[in-house]
């Protein structure tokens, strides 16, 4: 987040009529106590972004999907504030906690939230330009092998300097074996399909459903924010993040996975088939090459120390994982109870 400009918040008290009695920088918004409550400001660089982002919340809040982020206008009615080149946003802030992976209730909150937010996702007008039926999960997948393969290279050519580095070692040739086999098999699975009729209905997905995004509010409801990689895709995509990330700490549960899906499939239903290719894309090891790829790319929000956290977990865990890739047989046992035809 760039440097707090100390001119922004006296122009904003003017332009939305309060008073400002602090201001704590959090990620990259300002949460900022005002005499008409606690407000999150956040800034663009890019005005349309800033424009689209409002008006999306508008317009899911209009198809009935309340449990996201509300938007300020200043007095003249407008929801993007300009000043010194960035573009702010006025949020009335949430009370509310971060949800927890490790906890299943959270889970089972988060899943219910995306699937009302995977509801009201629908109709919008495609992108402009948007004609490739390609999902774009693919390309980031490959790109994110290249680039540990990349990595792992360098390593080869000496010793290792770190707790990362000697768990890469121990785990390279299994994560790479998987995540081959997966990128092989999405060409198999009828994902192009997918993604085809998620072009054709105007279909939206977050593609940031880490924990963070999601608060649970005291009275129970839990709210999907922060709408900045909201786009036209296939909504899969949000499951299996969802799923992948909240397995880990899940210790690779069969019956948490199956509970998740079932919180999902009771607002949004799905097919046998949609649930098979959930299942099916979780074999891919994303966790693991998220996080190696972003600590060494330097990417914002990854740390040496919670890398080597998540990988000494897999590292742990990785008979579970496999057990829970094994359950194949288990998947077409429960997913009868969830047949939709649609």
């Amino acid at each position: 987040m760039a440097a707090m400009d100390e001119g922004l918040f006296p122009s904003l008290e003017q332009a939305f009529r309060c008073h400002i009695h602090g201001v704590k920088p959090r990620r990259n918004v300002y949460f900022v106590k005002t005499n008409r409550g606690l407000w999150v400001v956040k800034g663009y660089s890019d005005r349309i972004k800033a424009e689209w982002v409002t008006q999306l919340a508008h317009q899911l809040r209009e198809r009935g999907f309340h449990q996201t982020v509300q938007y300020m206008s200043d007095i003249q009615g407008q929801t993007v504030f300009p000043y010194n080149g960035q573009y702010y946003t006025i949020m009335k802030a949430i009370e509310g906690r971060e949800a927890n992976n490790s906890s299943l209730y959270d889970v089972k909150k988060s899943a219910t939230a995306l699937a009302r937010f995977h509801l009201a996702a629908q109709g919008f007008p495609t992108r402009q330009g948007l004609t490739c039926y390609r999902p774009s999960i693919m390309d980031k997948w490959e790109t994110r092998l290249q680039q540990f393969d990349q990595i792992v290279a360098k390593l080869k050519k000496r010793e290792p300097q770190n707790r990362i580095e000697q768990t890469i070692q121990l785990m390279v040739k299994e994560v790479k074996r998987d995540a081959d086999q997966v990128l092989e098999q999405m060409y198999k699975i009828p994902l192009f399909s997918e993604m085809e009729r998620a072009i054709e209905n105007g279909t939206m997905a977050h593609r940031d459903v880490a924990s963070h995004n999601f608060l649970i509010a005291p009275t129970g409801s839990c709210y999907l924010i922060d709408l900045d990689t909201v786009d036209n895709d296939m909504q899969l995509v949000d499951l299996v993040q969802l799923m992948g990330r909240m397995l880990l700490l899940q210790e690779y549960n069969f019956d948490s996975f199956m509970e998740a899906i079932d919180a999902y499939h009771k607002v949004k239903p799905l097919s046998d088939t949609q649930i098979w290719m959930v299942f099916q894309m979780l074999r891919y090891p994303d966790n693991v090459l998220r996080e190696v790829t972003g600590v060494y790319y330097k990417r914002p929000g990854y740390s040496a120390r919670g890398v080597a956290e998540l990988l000494q977990m897999e590292r742990k865990l990785r008979h579970a994982r496999r057990a829970f890739l094994q359950s194949e047989q288990r998947i077409f046992q429960r997913i009868g109870p969830y047949t939709y035809v649609g």
